[in-house]
């Protein structure tokens, strides 16, 4: 557990980690190259080491155990046949990608699964999308959650429908393996798309593995019999993780610079500077870098998280310490996540003192400026846990946060950076 007390400062430098999104793509892409790739600051954490296993399932070998460079011996655009069943832990992004490239295995069966969380997260989609162009994927339990078994085929048909309101996991597992497709082809996206921008990283991964994807209004188009090309590819920072480093910046008395995240970043959780501008907070951004002198006097706002439910958890924390109302709303798919975020963070947050009240698609948070610590529950969530550590930080008392594990997940040594910068927590 861990163990959140007042702070009274904040100073100092911290590097926000590499991205998860982009790590997690990367060595996906490079395992199923023609060659060798270096991963160059890859994210070491347990969901990204899961693609790195899942990579190896399928034929590739990866030498992860330098953590600034993983070495990457590609498949041949080839996946083998995997000699045991597929655990992916709790990452979504891997089941739902290597999903999508297990077709395209000579013969036999894939079998993927993960922790009682992957177990219910929704695959029905790309399951559905899968049996559309041919290929035999189906739930053990029939119900559309993992396990998973795929069976090895070519592709028969050559357009694909599929909604875009669940997860834009189903359409980067698509965009993925398509192009290996004999045939050109089209995914149509069948109702409005919501977390886009992770399609945009997509696409620029896949751009530097020499696979090309056309967008046109709601339908991609791709050519057939591409190939992956090894490439040395570098990893930028995540926006995501940097969102509580930002938040915590802005609430508390604070003289911070966060390093390594790109100003042009296609991230689409880069949007958290403009939040926090826009509720008041007068931090500095300059080409890599930004600079934050708390605390701000924030005011509430309504947030349209259609593009960006990762940051639901950091809104929420803002929103708490803001005057006046936070909406957060267009968030019904933050609903399956690791956990069901919206209900979670009103849950627990008012626990402490916060005024947070669910809708459908999101949440309604008067502004209270103080809570009291307490015990939180964080559902082996790593972004509520995160989040959870900021209110703690302001929150009068002590504040115990279970399943402080789970960080791991995308941000392994976040305990270590806020202590740097003088956080007063401590795991127990």
């Amino acid at each position: 557990m861990l163990i959140v007390k007042k702070t009274e400062k904040l100073e100092g430098y911290a590097c926000a980690p590499p991205s998860k999104s982009y790590t997690h793509r990367a060595v996906i892409a490079a395992s199923m190259s023609d060659g060798e790739s270096k991963i160059l600051n890859p994210l070491n954490s347990a969901d990204c080491l899961s693609s790195v296993n899942g990579c190896e399932m399928l034929g590739a070998k990866v030498d992860y155990r330098s953590e600034d460079i993983w070495k990457v011996v590609g498949n041949n655009n080839s996946p083998t046949t995997p000699e045991n069943i597929i655990d992916v832990g709790n990452s979504g992004t891997t089941l739902r990608i290597l999903t999508g490239l297990c077709p395209h295995i000579k013969n036999g069966y894939a079998i993927l699964t993960g922790d009682s969380s992957i177990r219910r997260r929704p695959m029905g989609p790309l399951l559905d999308a899968l049996n559309q162009l041919g290929i035999e994927a189906f739930s053990s339990k029939f119900d559309g959650t993992a396990p998973i078994i795929v069976k090895g085929g070519k592709f028969i048909n050559n357009t694909v429908k599929i909604r875009g309101d669940i997860s834009s996991q189903f359409i980067t597992s698509l965009m993925m393996s398509l192009p290996l497709s004999e045939n050109d082809s089209e995914i149509i996206i069948t109702s409005p798309l919501k977390s886009s921008p992770y399609l945009d990283i997509t696409m620029d991964v896949l751009n530097k593995f020499r696979i090309s994807i056309k967008k046109e209004e709601s339908k991609f188009i791709i050519d057939g019999n591409q190939k992956y090309t090894s490439t040395n590819y570098s990893v930028e920072g995540d926006y995501s993780s940097a969102s509580y480093l930002i938040s915590a910046g802005v609430l508390l008395n604070s003289d911070i610079t966060i390093k390594n995240l790109f100003k042009n970043s296609k991230q689409g959780d880069r949007a958290i500077i403009d939040i926090v501008k826009e509720m008041g907070a007068d931090i500095k951004v300059n080409n890599d870098t930004i600079k934050i002198n708390g605390p701000y006097n924030l005011e509430g706002i309504d947030v349209d998280v259609k593009d960006i439910p990762d940051l639901v958890p950091t809104i929420a924390v803002l929103g708490t310490f803001a005057e006046g109302t936070t909406r957060i709303y267009n968030g019904e798919h933050v609903r399956y996540k690791e956990c069901d975020r919206l209900m979670a963070c009103a849950k627990e947050l008012n626990k402490m003192g916060a005024k947070i009240k669910e809708t459908k698609d999101g949440l309604i948070i008067e502004g209270v400026k103080k809570l009291k610590g307490c015990k939180l529950e964080t559902y082996h969530d790593h972004r509520l846990v995160m989040a959870f550590t900021i209110c703690g930080m302001l929150a009068e008392g002590e504040t115990i946060i279970n399943n402080e594990e789970s960080v791991r997940i995308s941000f392994p040594n976040f305990v270590e950076v806020m202590r740097g910068l003088g956080a007063n927590i401590e795991v127990k």
